[in-house]
């Protein structure tokens, strides 16, 4: 099995751009990082309109970085909902976004920041305006049940024809397994996973 370093090292080989994303921290695993990146890119260089990918738990940016790397139209856009106030992570709170902004700001052109909890009705207002059907939906927020689950019902009817729905964490986490088995699973038509990572393509 290929180590990390040397994964992260032929990544880095085939995709120089990839290099700088690849330094951000993070709790993604170098074979997620690059997973994120191909899901972006095979939607957009599938796509003759261009795609909207959403992401749910910002953090500083690595899979914002990698999301956005894969994209290859002009029009592609990320947006990053977010508190940056570190409410979920376990070093404990404080303010991120400045780092978030120089840790993607290779790629401020694609990004669209959206600061609060992606459940308020802003936060879902802004999307709407934003973004209105989603490509990809990448949630890595709230681990609980309640929370997971409620990010999928107020995303999910934004969903486009053969959008990508991933999930983080689903190695460990039980809310997000539940879920992903209850919830998600019913609507896709194939899927796929890593330990730690899940992604499925919706049914049309």
């Amino acid at each position: 099995m290929t180590s990390p370093s040397l994964y992260r090292w032929i990544a880095q080989l085939r995709w120089p751009e990839l290099r700088t994303s690849f330094a951000i921290p993070t709790h993604l695993t170098d074979r997620e990082k690059v997973t994120l990146f191909h899901l972006a890119r095979s939607l957009s260089r599938s796509s003759a309109t261009g795609i909207h990918a959403l992401e749910i738990g910002a953090y500083l940016g690595a899979s914002s970085a990698f999301l956005s790397a894969g994209l290859s139209k002009d029009s592609d856009r990320v947006v990053c909902v977010d508190t940056w106030d570190n409410d979920a992570m376990s070093e404990g709170q404080r303010d991120t976004q400045s780092e978030f902004v120089a840790n993607t700001a290779r790629y401020r052109d694609r990004i669209t920041m959206l600061r609060g909890w992606s459940t308020s009705p802003e936060v879902l207002q802004k999307v709407r305006v934003n973004v209105g059907r989603i490509d990809l939906l990448f949630i890595d927020g709230d681990h609980s049940y309640e929370g997971a689950k409620a990010d999928w019902e107020h995303y999910s009817p934004m969903l486009g024809k053969g959008a990508i729905v991933a999930m983080h964490d689903i190695g460990w986490a039980e809310g997000v397994k539940r879920v992903v088995a209850e919830h998600i699973r019913p609507r896709v038509v194939r899927e796929q996973r890593l330990p730690n990572l899940w992604w499925g393509v919706v049914s049309p």
